[in-house]
């Protein structure tokens, strides 16, 4: 097994480079124990917004997840294809597709979601609850401050953000 790296003072104080290493953790896991499954955490993201949210369109659910156009296509065609979701065009714009979750996805997202729970559980074993709970609630803060829009120079957009090529 290699040895752990050195890892330079200055990169443990970065804040974005925590965030991205807890990020690339809990992914590993979610999506490991969602493969077991036949899933993908984008798909379990698609699933769980539809079954809270209900109908969206397909560009709407693309920029909450944070997926091109053309892989959200590849998406939705996936949950598509297994009966999980279904499109149907905008009645008030034919351009438009609205996705929405059938039976069939709202039962498997049932199923995926403490399996979500437990992996995100499991990457985060060595956290204390009270630890978690801090996390959770300044993860809240932070979106919901983006949200507001104070978060964020309003010069800047979330289009410009560069794109994450590890998805």
């Amino acid at each position: 097994m290699p040895e752990t790296a050195h890892l330079p003072s200055e990169l443990l104080k970065s804040p974005s480079f925590q965030l991205e290493r807890l990020r690339r953790r809990t992914r590993v896991f979610v999506e490991t124990a969602l493969m077991q499954e036949g899933f993908n955490l984008r798909e379990y993201w698609v699933l769980t917004y539809l079954v809270d949210g209900d109908a969206a369109s397909q560009a709407e659910l693309g920029e909450i997840i944070g997926v091109d156009r053309s892989d959200m296509v590849r998406l939705v065609d996936s949950l598509e294809k297994r009966k999980l979701a279904k499109r149907d065009k905008d009645p008030n714009d034919r351009r438009r597709q609205i996705i929405s979750v059938t039976k069939k996805g709202r039962k498997a997202q049932l199923v995926l979601s403490p399996i979500v729970q437990s992996a995100e559980d499991e990457a985060l074993d060595e956290s204390t609850s009270k630890q978690l709970k801090h996390l959770k609630k300044l993860a809240k803060s932070i979106i919901a401050a983006e949200e507001e829009g104070d978060g964020v120079d309003g010069d800047e957009s979330s289009d410009t953000a560069p794109k994450d090529d590890t998805d």
